[in-house]
C-alpha cells in the first residue's frame, strides 16, 4: 500500500505521525527543499514527546492509494499538478478546513481526465503548531479526525459516504470517525477555526491586544459567527458536535449572548489566552509574523458564492485581510 503526504507544515506532520504510529510507512512529497527529522510534543498535564528519526523521502511511486493534500489550500492544485503526471492517484484525502478548495479540486480533476479519483475530506480538530523542528499539540484531549466522501457530480447536496475506506487513522492520540453529512462538518470545524482567529489578525493584532482596546472589533467577532450560523439555518445545515466541541452550542452563543455580556467576556485578556491555549492564531501567523499568503479565500472568499444571503460582517473582514496582504509588499 503506498501512501504519499503532499506538503508537510503542521498538519502533514501530525498525520505522518499519526501513520508511522499505526505501522504504516508514509512517504512525504514536499516542495520545501530540506525536510529533517522532528519531535512532536504533546501539551498536557504530563507532556508527551516523541521524536521522529527519519523521514521517508524517496520517489513518488507509479500507483499513490492514499494521497493526504496537507499544504496550503491555494498551492493544492500546484501540488497535484506535479503529483499527477507522475502517478495515479486512487483515493485523495483534503486536510484544509475552510470552504471551497473540494470544487477547485473537483474541477481540476475534471481537465485532468482524472474523475474516477475518490475524494475524502479529513477534518482534524487537534490544535497544531510547527516550530522549529518541533511539533506541539496543544489539545491531544479533544484530538479527533472526521472522514467525509465527497460526490464529485453534486458534491454540494451529496453525503454519502463510502465505508470502504481501509486505513485505520485512529489511535491513542486521535479519534477517528465517519460521517456522511459532508456541509455539516465542514462548516462546523469553520466557526471553530474563525473564532479569535481572523478578526483580530485583520487589525494586525493578537485576540488579547485587539479585543481588550477595540469594542468595534469585539462586534465584528459577534456578527462573524452570527453570520455564519443564520446561513447554516436558512440553507438547513446542521451543526455537527465534534468531540470536545459542542459546536451547537457554541455557535448558539455567539448568535444569542446579549451584546454587554459578549463585550465582558471578551474584553478579558487572560480568558482569551486561555481560549487560545497562549498561541497565535494561524492568519496572525502568516499576515503579520511571516507576511505569506494568508487562506482567507478558503475561509471568508467563498461567501461570493451565495448572493442569496448578505454576509456583510464577513465581506468587511475579508477584504481587510487582503488589505493587509497588499501592504506587505511581498510577491505571493
Amino acid at each position: 500500500m503506498s501512501i504519499v503526504i503532499a506538503g508537510f507544515g503542521a498538519i502533514g506532520s501530525f498525520i505522518y505521525f499519526i501513520l508511522s504510529q499505526n505501522k504504516l510507512n508514509p512517504l512525504v512529497f514536499s516542495k520545501r527543499k530540506q525536510l529533517d527529522p522532528y519531535q512532536i510534543t504533546f501539551l498536557s498535564k504530563k507532556p508527551l514527546t516523541h521524536k521522529i528519526e527519519k523521514l521517508n523521502t524517496d520517489l513518488l511511486p507509479n500507483k499513490i492509494d492514499y494521497l493526504f493534500l496537507c499544504c496550503k489550500a491555494y498551492q493544492a492544485t500546484n501540488y497535484l499538478q506535479e503529483i499527477i503526471t507522475n502517478s495515479h492517484i486512487e483515493n485523495l484525502i483534503l486536510t484544509q478546513n475552510g470552504i471551497g478548495l473540494e470544487e477547485e479540486v473537483i474541477n481540476f480533476l475534471k481537465t485532468k481526465n482524472s474523475n474516477n479519483i475518490n475524494i475524502f475530506y479529513l477534518t482534524l480538530t487537534t490544535g497544531l503548531q510547527f516550530v522549529n523542528n518541533e511539533l506541539l499539540v496543544y489539545n491531544p484531549n479533544k484530538s479527533q479526525g472526521i472522514l467525509t466522501k465527497i460526490n464529485q457530480k453534486d458534491f454540494t447536496n451529496s453525503f454519502t459516504l463510502d465505508y470502504s475506506f481501509t486505513l485505520h487513522l485512529g489511535n491513542r492520540y486521535l479519534d477517528f470517525g465517519f460521517s456522511g453529512n459532508h456541509l455539516s462538518v465542514r462548516f462546523s470545524k469553520l466557526i471553530l477555526n474563525l473564532i479569535s482567529n481572523v478578526v483580530p489578525s485583520s487589525y494586525g493584532q493578537l485576540p488579547w491586544q485587539v479585543f481588550t482596546e477595540n469594542k468595534e472589533a469585539i462586534k465584528l467577532e459577534k456578527a462573524l459567527i452570527s453570520e455564519i450560523y443564520d446561513f447554516m439555518k436558512n440553507s438547513n445545515i446542521a451543526f455537527f458536535n465534534f468531540k470536545g466541541y459542542k459546536t451547537s452550542l457554541i455557535a448558539y452563543f455567539y448568535r444569542y449572548c446579549p451584546s454587554w455580556i459578549f463585550e465582558k467576556i471578551y474584553s478579558n485578556p487572560n480568558l482569551l489566552k486561555k481560549l487560545r491555549n497562549n498561541r497565535p492564531p494561524s492568519f496572525y501567523n502568516d499576515l503579520i509574523i511571516n507576511k505569506t499568503k494568508t487562506e482567507i479565500k478558503y475561509y471568508l472568499g467563498w461567501s461570493k458564492k451565495y448572493p442569496h444571503f448578505q454576509f456583510k460582517t464577513i465581506k468587511l473582514i475579508y477584504e481587510k485581510i487582503k488589505e493587509l496582504e497588499m501592504n506587505t509588499k511581498k510577491s505571493f
